[in-house]
């Protein structure tokens, strides 16, 4: 009984939960709407303006926290400013650090950019990435504080482990490169790089996905689509709804 009562309510839970998002949608009338139009001192109108250019509105959004202060000169001045950039800078940097441009078209007209916030959270990813901060060119300076990490007394030492395996730090031109070829060449003097025991596992691990793609028709049935829709979230509303009322007619 209490497991019929159970499978009732999760169904149920899962109903709950999966309901779209316009049914919680914010009211042009919440306090923290308002509040929020106050911190940014723009008018619910023109805010609205702003969200339609993107084809969006306050009906996307079933929470205030999600919103965000609009892009304007102004704020994109402080970002320049903050980040020394230009705007073209900017452009470059999110297009080819983030991905999310299209190729030939500008931040101001992406809805990934649509406010500030959007735009400061990418760049302090971009910013405190460490692999940002290696993937630069390399200089006597960073070749030193290499050398010094790894417990060389100066570059030409550093060069000397390079040497030993017919390599040269002359072969490298980023910071990123020859971080990795220094810890793998340490790791080599030291005696804990692999060695063919590590190699002889790596391929027992192969020999297993091997087993696995000879069985994988174990599942077939199980991913059978040809009764789903082209709208995933009628599909999943379709199958709960079954849920529900298998528990519901198995309860009573």
């Amino acid at each position: 009984m209490k497991k019929k009562l159970l499978s009732v309510c999760f169904a149920l839970a899962l109903m709950i939960g999966l309901l779209p998002s316009q049914a919680f949608a914010i009211d042009a009338d919440d306090p923290q709407l308002e509040s929020f139009l106050e911190s940014i001192d723009w008018e619910l109108q023109d805010y609205e303006d702003y969200l339609a250019d993107f084809d969006l509105g306050l009906d996307d959004f079933d929470d205030p926290a999600y919103l965000g202060t609009p892009l304007t000169e102004e704020g994109l001045e402080e970002i320049y400013d903050t980040y020394d950039l230009t705007y073209d800078e900017l452009n470059d940097l999110l297009y080819e650090e983030e991905g999310l441009l299209e190729e030939d078209e500008e931040f101001p007209d992406s809805i990934w950019y649509m406010f500030i916030e959007d735009i400061e959270f990418s760049l302090d990813l971009i910013m405190n990435d460490p692999l940002t901060a290696l993937d630069e060119d390399l200089s006597e300076e960073n070749l030193e504080a290499v050398a010094e990490e790894y417990d060389f007394g100066s570059i030409e030492e550093l060069e000397e482990l390079f040497n030993l395996y017919e390599d040269s730090i002359n072969n490298y031109t980023t910071l990123f490169e020859i971080e990795n070829a220094t810890e793998i060449y340490v790791a080599m003097e030291d005696g804990s790089g692999l060695d063919d025991e590590m190699w002889e596992e790596n391929d027992d691990v192969s020999e297993d996905d091997d087993l696995w793609e000879d069985n994988t028709d174990l599942s077939l049935d199980m991913l059978d689509t040809s009764i789903l829709s082209d709208e995933p979230i009628f599909d999943i509303y379709a199958m709960i709804t079954v849920m529900f009322l298998e528990a519901t007619l198995d309860f009573k």
